[in-house]
């Protein structure tokens, strides 16, 4: 199962520019990110026997905190960007390039952690909830799923920013419009389903993380 708009979402154009992109934190869809990134490695609690799949590698920022895993299988959809993750990381890493959905459908493996950063957001709803079951299933007893990313508590919280934006910075009420940014409330719901228990961290008026465990 490939997911509907990763094609759209394929960021070989921007991986040059990207680094210096997510630096710049006074942009409301950039605002946390450093923080958010080091709060989805800590609260991952990786040790030297974990095995952890990373869905959205990018340019491999989220991938250098990961150590001290076993092994890191590191999924994104743009060669460009894991080109610059590949000279900036070393260590037991399998890069792969892939969609993040339709990895699943060509592996068997289990993982003992899941991380992802700013990379579900181009999911959209059914996708999102198909990529959880596909993470429940691939999960090892015990096993922690940590996401950062550009969430809105409630729809209506999301159509309210679109408003508020409109007026003040119309670049990020198009972002929002044109992305899938998780409803929290929606996927707290469809985790809890699936047996993991959830809690969410807020970063910044965009960005999110959510923490899933299985007990």
């Amino acid at each position: 199962m490939r997911s509907r708009f990763a094609d759209t979402f394929n960021h070989d154009a921007d991986a040059r520019d990207y680094d210096a992109d997510v630096s710049n934190e006074v942009d409301p869809i950039r605002a946390g990110y450093a923080a958010l990134l080091d709060w989805t490695a800590r609260s991952a609690r990786i040790g030297q026997r974990d095995d952890v799949l990373e869905l959205g590698a990018g340019t491999g920022n989220l991938t250098r905190l990961l150590l001290p895993a076993r092994r890191i299988v590191a999924v994104d959809v743009s060669d460009a960007m894991l080109e610059i993750a590949r000279g900036k990381v070393t260590g037991p890493i399998e890069w792969v390039r892939n969609d993040l959905l339709e990895f699943f459908d060509h592996r068997a493996d289990r993982f003992d952690r899941f991380v992802s950063t700013y990379a579900i957001h181009h999911l959209v709803h059914d996708e999102k909830a198909a990529l959880f079951q596909r993470i429940r299933d691939a999960a090892r007893p015990g096993a922690r799923a940590v996401f950062g990313d550009l969430m809105f508590a409630t729809a209506r919280e999301r159509d309210a920013a679109v408003e508020r934006y409109r007026k003040t910075l119309p670049d990020v009420a198009e972002a929002i419009e044109a992305e899938f940014f998780w409803l929290i409330d929606e996927a707290v719901g469809e985790l809890e389903r699936l047996g993991f228990v959830v809690s969410t961290h807020r970063f910044s008026d965009l960005s999110w993380g959510i923490l899933a465990t299985l007990d």
